[in-house]
């Protein structure tokens, strides 16, 4: 999964391993091997890839999926906009939130 993540990642960044690599200060060949899931970085190389991709390690390890909260967001926002009101009211706060954790348990189910 950690290797996957890392190569989407420089890829969406349109860079080459290389450059990549450059950037995080750790060799081609080490790059490589992350992603091709030979090596993993240690600790303090995993916080410096997450802060240069602008990710969480959670997100690096396979735990979460930004695009989700990226989703939701956006759902929210259409909701609230005035233009797109599907409810004969505002939702409240709390029926905002309500809706946002059945939306994750749908997302999650993909």
């Amino acid at each position: 999964m950690f290797g996957e993540r890392l190569r989407n990642l420089r890829e969406h960044q349109e860079m080459s391993q290389g450059e990549a690599a450059q950037k995080l200060g750790i060799t081609q060949n080490t790059y490589s091997r992350y992603e091709r899931g030979i090596r993993e970085p240690d600790y303090e190389t995993l916080k410096k890839i997450a802060n240069f991709y602008d990710v969480s390690i959670d997100y690096l390890l396979g735990n979460d999926d930004p695009s989700i909260e990226e989703d939701l967001t956006d759902l929210e926002n259409i909701l609230m906009n005035g233009r797109y009101t599907i409810y004969a009211h505002f939702p409240t706060d709390d029926e905002r939130e309500t809706l946002r954790d059945f939306l994750r348990v749908l997302y999650r189910r993909k």
